[in-house]
């Protein structure tokens, strides 16, 4: 009741007689873990999906609505990319390419956001549009690094790869 009790009882017994387990983490379970959004990886995709978010609402709120569907689609996107890498489903899930379907969604997301945002700020005379267009050009920037690093990381594996691959041919000529 109010006033709430000054001396509450540190431990009531519950109900039923016995001590309930650990509590259940419920809906925590499904966020990710720190480690994951402090690292690079988890930045981009954090900035990748709020900047996505955000075009997509002034879109919404602007004359150049026809564009409202790409920056969702990617929203949409960026968000199961940042819960699967913190979910580690890409080594749950090895028949999946991911670092090749990661690099694509980034290309065409970077393409596609600087072809709308310069449509959007040129064509469009309203405040919402313009806001759209520059968070749009963000977002470019952000997919570029992004596709950019993903690049960078398969052409180092590649590499390894090939040199591994040479030097076992070496040895069984020599």
């Amino acid at each position: 009741m109010w006033p709430p009790d000054p001396d509450p009882d540190p431990d009531p017994e519950p109900t039923g007689g016995s001590r309930p387990g650990p509590a259940v983490p419920g809906l925590r379970a499904l966020l990710p873990a720190r480690a994951f959004l402090c690292s690079l990886k988890g930045r981009l995709l954090l900035a990748e999906s709020g900047l996505s978010f955000i075009t997509f609402i002034c879109y919404v709120a602007s004359s150049a609505s026809a564009f409202l569907t790409a920056p969702l689609l990617e929203f949409l996107l960026a968000l199961y990319f940042l819960f699967a890498d913190a979910m580690q489903l890409n080594d749950k899930w090895q028949g999946l390419c991911w670092p090749m379907m990661d690099f694509l969604r980034c290309v065409t997301a970077a393409l596609i956001y600087f072809a709308i945002s310069i449509t959007a700020v040129a064509k469009y005379s309203d405040g919402a549009s313009k806001a759209a267009g520059v968070f749009g050009f963000f977002a470019t920037i952000v997919f570029a690094i992004d596709f950019y690093l993903i690049f960078n990381d398969v052409a180092k594996f590649l590499k390894q790869g090939d040199s591994a691959d040479e030097t076992t041919a070496h040895k069984t000529e020599g």
